[in-house]
């Protein structure tokens, strides 16, 4: 029994002392880099505090150009993510979803049965899709994307074009 005690426990204590001898060696190289910093901190002249200036200006400019050339792929992430995502909430409201982001066009494809409801029907699952629809849309990017509601024969049965509540066209 205590040659097993022993076994486990050499592996702990060769851990201990050598996390201990990392951390006083790595205090020490810290300790002479703050002191570095320190008496440089003193010792600034105009003219580094000017290039420092233009150089942060420089970077400034080419790390926008980086947004904004960066802003169009994640945009089209956002796109595809917002898609997903309003697949997923919709199953069983709507057989389908897709969207167009050129037109920031959401067309849900309902299902066979819904040529044969009422309005009144159809109104609760419009309300539901047309949430879901606007809630992601905020969440991914997608600002106020028109909403085309379609039976499967591509029949148009209700719409919004974003800014309004979903109408029936029928």
């Amino acid at each position: 029994m205590f040659l097993i005690f022993t076994i486990i426990s050499i592996p702990f204590s060769a851990r201990s002392s050598s996390s201990e001898q990392s951390s006083k060696s790595s205090s020490s190289v810290s300790d002479d880099e703050n002191d570095d910093d320190y008496e440089s901190s003193f010792s600034t002249s105009d003219s580094s505090v000017s290039e420092t200036s233009s150089e942060t200006s420089i970077s400034s400019r080419s790390s926008s150009s980086e947004l904004e050339s960066s802003s169009s792929s994640s945009s089209a992430d956002n796109s595809e993510k917002y898609l997903k995502k309003v697949e997923s909430l919709s199953y069983g409201t709507a057989s389908e979803a897709k969207y167009d982001k050129d037109t920031n066009t959401l067309t849900y494809i309902g299902f066979d049965a819904w040529a044969d409801y009422t309005h009144k029907d159809l109104q609760n699952m419009m309300d539901i899709l047309e949430t879901i629809a606007n809630r992601q849309a905020v969440h991914y990017g997608m600002h106020n994307p028109a909403i085309d509601i379609k039976l499967p024969d591509g029949t148009l049965i209700a719409q919004s074009d974003g800014t309004d509540d979903i109408e029936f066209v029928k």
